[in-house]
């Protein structure tokens, strides 16, 4: 029988203040930022990059803060809701409810143009009983490292996809 997510703490913006406990990763992207940003609403995509299995917006169209989002990593669920959204800039979710072993979580994506494209800052922060805090932020900054060149290539072999065509 499959584990049922758990309320956590609903933490927000506040959550990131502390420079100290947060991860960050940057990704320079050799394409626009709104191309960049129409891969990351592709639920599927995120399943090309990233050890997720699969991504389900639970909120209709048009997204902002508010919208829901469940995203499946094997048999563990998380159940996210959006505190931040500027379209084709930033969107921030905690969070809500979850199977892995966390009391809190936030992850903040936020793109900016560069003269040859754009780059993505991922910030990230848990908090967990025990080890568990340090030990979830590096594997997830790991994660996006490895994962964040395998999107790049995965919007370059798919450009009409996500409006390079």
């Amino acid at each position: 029988m499959a584990k049922q997510p758990k309320k956590i703490q609903d933490v927000g913006e506040e959550f990131l203040n502390d420079p100290s406990k947060v991860k960050l990763v940057r990704h320079e992207f050799p394409f626009p930022k709104e191309v960049v940003w129409n891969a990351l609403l592709d639920g599927d995509t995120w399943t090309e990059w990233l050890p997720i299995t699969k991504v389900e917006w639970t909120s209709p169209k048009p997204f902002g803060v508010g919208t829901t989002r469940t995203v499946w990593i094997g048999d563990q669920v998380v159940e996210e809701v959006f505190f931040a959204w500027e379209d084709n800039k930033r969107m921030a979710f905690r969070f809500d409810r979850t199977t892995l072993p966390v009391k809190a979580c936030i992850e903040d994506y936020q793109l900016q143009n560069t003269p040859v494209g754009c780059r993505l800052d991922w910030r990230f922060r848990a908090r967990a009983p025990f080890f568990l805090g340090p030990l979830i932020s590096s594997q997830m900054k790991s994660g996006l490292k490895k994962g964040l060149p395998q999107l790049e290539a995965h919007i370059r072999e798919n450009p009409a996809k996500f409006g390079l065509a």
